[in-house]
């Protein structure tokens, strides 16, 4: 039963519900030199909502392989993984979504009270508020 109950905890904290949203954080992760469609995102969750929703701040959690960059006659060099803390932030209005990954949570946190300015801060904003 308790493997049971982790396997669907495991699925819940890795799933992200909003399928563009999924492809605007590995479309960016691609752009910024990692493997986006590889990467493994856990703990998105809506942070912040501007009444009446238009505007929506998310927070993520990935774990992305570094695309070196090797020219084809050369060999891979060994996988690194980077552990990264995100945030997007959706505007529905004008169809557009901005993503930022960062080394710590703590520079997540800084763009987060800029990004938040305005917003109602939601449950999932803990540790997020100081």
């Amino acid at each position: 039963m308790t493997s049971w109950w982790q396997r669907l905890q495991s699925k819940w904290d890795g799933w992200c519900g909003d399928r563009e949203m999924e492809q605007s954080i590995r479309r960016h992760l691609s752009q910024n030199g990692y493997f986006g469609t590889t990467a493994t995102l856990s703990g998105v969750r809506l942070v912040a909502v501007q009444r009446p929703g238009w505007q929506q701040l998310f927070r993520f959690e990935v774990r992305a392989r570094v695309d070196f960059q090797t020219p084809d006659d050369q060999p891979d060099p060994e996988p690194v993984y980077h552990n990264l803390y995100g945030l997007v932030h959706e505007d529905i209005r004008h169809n557009r979504s901005q993503v930022r990954v960062f080394d710590t949570p703590e520079q997540r946190v800084e763009l987060f009270r800029d990004w938040s300015e305005g917003l109602i801060c939601l449950r999932g904003a803990k540790g997020l508020l100081s």
